[in-house]
């Protein structure tokens, strides 16, 4: 497990580092590149790199609830991002999805 745990942790500092354009899917938008984006492309991208993340969240926390599959939309992790990226312009969509993903997850709160 140690292993899974830091390639995770290189996956996702190497997303938070590369700065794609925001048509790749699996770019990391800008928080201005985020603000031009379709609910679609937020919705795919939010998709692409949540899901992947979660699941590595959760073999790691040892977790009992998978919040993030209960969710029934990404419309509320969308909604996080956009309040991010509109209070941190020079950050990345990934640092508020990062976020949304801990806050949803965390034992201490039900969501």
């Amino acid at each position: 497990m140690p292993n899974l745990f830091k390639a995770s942790l290189l996956l996702a500092s190497t997303l938070l580092l590369f700065n794609a354009s925001s048509q790749h899917l699996f770019g990391n938008p800008s928080c201005l590149d985020w603000q031009k984006l379709s609910i679609v492309e937020k919705t795919t991208w939010l998709n692409a790199y949540l899901v992947p993340l979660n699941l590595t969240n959760m073999s790691r926390q040892k977790t009992r609830v998978d919040k993030f599959s209960q969710l029934k939309s990404l419309d509320s992790a969308i909604l996080y991002v956009d309040g991010f990226c509109s209070a941190n312009a020079v950050d990345f969509a990934a640092v508020g999805a990062i976020r949304f993903l801990s806050e949803l997850t965390s034992e201490s709160k039900s969501h």
